[in-house]
């Protein structure tokens, strides 16, 4: 495996194992506040908002993970009914479009999480821009996944079942 694939497996790795790491943790949270307070009719009053902001973090992180997995919503008509060369073209396009966004938001995201850093969070008390970094991390994290399976993605070979609905389609 080269360094790059060695790399790419790391990241793909860790992110996994940070985002089925938030998700356990949240769920283990919730079900214990849950137990504590119908069993024992003891609360914890930061369990809530700590499970928020895992569950963001979590679904942010998450995010380039499920691109990889092609797992976002997508029309893919139009690249699957035109010539291979054109259609190659239309997703190289839509890869910068996206590319393009997720910069553009990890942008925003940031200056709002500076400028949230000042303000507190209810019960837990942490800076309310840590929670808010999870937008630009995520989408950085999410450009770097779009990149590393952006051959693959402008590549592909045109799938013929495809071919053939989107066919149907136009003739509709």
């Amino acid at each position: 495996m080269s360094l790059l694939g060695w790399l790419e497996h790391g990241v793909v790795r860790l992110n996994q194992f940070v985002c089925g790491t938030l998700l356990a943790a949240s769920c283990a949270l919730v079900f214990a506040n849950v137990v504590l307070r119908y069993g024992f009719g003891v609360s914890l009053a930061w369990a809530e908002e700590a499970a928020r902001y895992m569950m963001i973090w979590a679904a942010l992180l998450g995010a380039g993970l499920a691109l990889r997995a092609g797992a976002h919503i997508a029309v893919d008509i139009l690249p699957e009914a035109l010539p291979e060369l054109a259609a190659r073209v239309l997703r190289a396009i839509i890869l910068l479009a996206v590319a393009g966004f997720l910069v553009l938001l990890a942008e925003l995201g940031m200056g709002y999480a500076e400028f949230a850093m000042m303000q507190r969070t209810p019960v837990l008390r942490l800076p309310q821009g840590w929670i808010y970094m999870a937008i630009p991390i995520g989408c950085m994290l999410m450009l770097a996944h779009l990149l590393m399976i952006a051959r693959d993605f402008i590549l592909r070979p045109k799938d013929e079942d495809q071919q053939v609905r989107a066919a149907e389609m136009g003739s509709l």
